[in-house]
């Protein structure tokens, strides 16, 4: 009997025996619909040799319910976050929630820099816009008589 190979395909494990190839869940259930399977035996065997355990799933879409696979190309830099695409939705449904998650961080957090003792500190709501700075500036400039232009 030849020796099993056993790999990680997704958040499942790739199993190719002499017969057919196996694609055991995490759940011991197997692709084969057998309830007693040599693919199982061979991933418990290869775990309990030390090899790599498969990831977790991914938890469902939060904008449709759906199912979600990985997408390594959107993982988190500076957040850690997983990438992911929903199979309904796809890319679109990730920038979704992204976007959902930063305006619920930014409406919780209002601070630009935060106050300490001795410092009031920035709200982000106290900002001004490019528009806003070139007004104030014009009508500065002309209630004083000043033309910088000039």
């Amino acid at each position: 009997m030849a020796i099993p190979v056993v790999e990680i395909e997704g958040n499942a494990y790739r199993v190719i025996l002499s017969d057919k190839k196996h694609l055991v869940e995490k759940d011991k259930s197997c692709s084969c619909g057998m309830k007693i399977c040599a693919g199982v035996a061979a991933v418990e065997d290869y775990l309990r040799a030390g090899g790599n355990r498969a990831p977790e799933s991914l938890p469902p879409c939060p904008v449709c319910g759906g199912k979600t696979v990985r997408d390594r190309k959107w993982d988190g830099k500076h957040t850690k976050t997983l990438g992911w695409r929903c199979e309904t939705g796809g890319l679109s449904h990730f920038l979704q929630a992204k976007a959902e998650h930063i305006k619920r961080n930014v409406n919780e957090n209002p601070w630009l820099i935060p106050p300490v003792p001795g410092y009031a500190g920035i709200l982000r709501g106290e900002l001004l816009t490019f528009q806003q700075c070139n007004e104030a500036s014009q009508r500065v400039f002309s209630e004083t008589g000043y033309n910088p232009a000039a």
